[in-house]
């Protein structure tokens, strides 16, 4: 409310002063005029001055012409109807050849023509500036009239304004106090919204937080710390389930022990860091052999399983076997300066050497002893 009456106000005002302005250069215009072409103003004295060949006085008169000149170019600024722009230029061409005549009067009495002379060819016919003059004024009095009746509108609309706004005042202060109410009591619940939602992030932090660590933890129960493959737990339960899917489906499947040569004497002659080594590089050619379903895991020291599917009967094992060892023989030279490295494998094939897993790593594990009896660095699938 109290806006509204402002903005009412500020109009109110804004509209006076730019009708104060107007009425202001519009008064001054017409009393210059009044004082150029009205009864006993300085045009009428022109004669005058000509009959008492005066220069001085018809200089002056010149400057006069020349300042109401000036006024009526200021007046022509405004917003004026065709009526009051017409008066105004027949005044204006009336004083034009006042100013004229000034200067033809000045000349020939410089030459010495006679008053009845001068007379004759400076005549203006000044009437119509005369009527023009009246016409400005009838003007300006309906544009006093009209813009007073306005500013007595807006005062009353201003007036009407201010009492409808006093008399809701009881009702604004009624509605702004329950505002106020209604909006601490939003503050209030958003506060607790906040603190609701802030509870639920944390217990979603903390869940996530301890799901993130049961995976870890889980990861790391079943993947061995140093090569980052699974170990022997997750060997026999992942080892179990492929052969129940193999069994179920009547195909072929192949347990695999590889086992690294004289790994001992790596230690001894190259280092614990280079056994390390030795054991990461071989799961890592490990996983890089597996296909499709197959699976290794490291399930103790330098001890190595694979779980390998195979189309048909164990016919294809003895050469996977031995393409296996050809990578596995491959050069170690990039991990320390003459080391030599060779494995022994030893396998066994389901169903034909095994119906179960435990007995597949049994028989395998034993063929992998024999190779290693035998002058290690070789495969052990069946027997001949």
């Amino acid at each position: 409310m109290g806006g509204v009456l402002l903005y009412l106000s500020s109009g109110v005002l804004y509209a006076w002063k730019e009708y104060s302005s107007v009425s202001e250069t519009r008064s001054s215009t017409l009393s210059e005029l009044h004082r150029a072409i009205g009864y006993g103003g300085f045009i009428h004295n022109f004669k005058n001055y000509v009959l008492r060949k005066d220069t001085t006085l018809l200089q002056e008169l010149g400057e006069d012409l020349e300042q109401s000149s000036r006024v009526i170019n200021k007046y022509s600024d405004l917003d004026l109807n065709a009526e009051e722009l017409s008066a105004l230029s027949v005044i204006s061409g009336t004083l034009s050849q006042y100013k004229e005549n000034v200067e033809v009067a000045t000349e020939a009495i410089h030459r010495g023509e006679s008053p009845a002379e001068i007379d004759r060819y400076v005549r203006v016919d000044d009437q119509p500036a005369l009527a023009a003059f009246g016409i400005m004024q009838q003007q300006n009095k309906q544009y006093t009239e009209s813009v007073g009746q306005v500013m007595q509108e807006r005062i009353n609309q201003l007036m009407n304004t201010l009492l409808i706004g006093l008399l809701a005042m009881p009702f604004v202060v009624l509605a702004a106090f329950h505002y106020h109410r209604v909006m601490n009591r939003f503050v209030a619940l958003m506060i607790e919204k906040r603190q609701v939602e802030r509870v639920l992030e944390d217990t979603a932090a903390e869940v996530a937080e301890v799901q993130e660590k049961h995976l870890a933890m889980a990861y790391e129960a079943h993947h061995c710390e140093l090569t980052r493959v699974p170990n022997r737990k997750a060997f026999m339960k992942k080892g179990q389930q492929i052969l129940d899917d193999v069994a179920s489906k009547s195909k072929c499947l192949t347990v695999l022990f590889v086992d690294v040569d004289d790994f001992k004497a790596i230690n001894d002659n190259f280092g614990h860091e280079a056994g390390d080594l030795v054991l990461v590089e071989v799961a890592n050619r490990l996983t890089v052999a597996l296909r499709e379903g197959d699976f290794v895991a490291r399930i103790g020291g330098d001890e190595f399983a694979m779980i390998v599917q195979c189309p048909e009967s164990g016919a294809n094992s003895q050469r996977l076997a031995e393409r296996l060892l050809d990578v596995m023989n491959q050069s170690y030279e990039h991990l320390a300066e003459g080391l030599s490295v060779s494995c022994s494998v030893g396998g066994a094939v389901f169903p034909e050497e095994g119906e179960d897993l435990a007995a597949l790593i049994r028989v395998a594990d034993e063929r992998m002893y024999r190779v290693k009896k035998s002058g290690k660095n070789g495969v052990f699938l069946h027997e001949s």
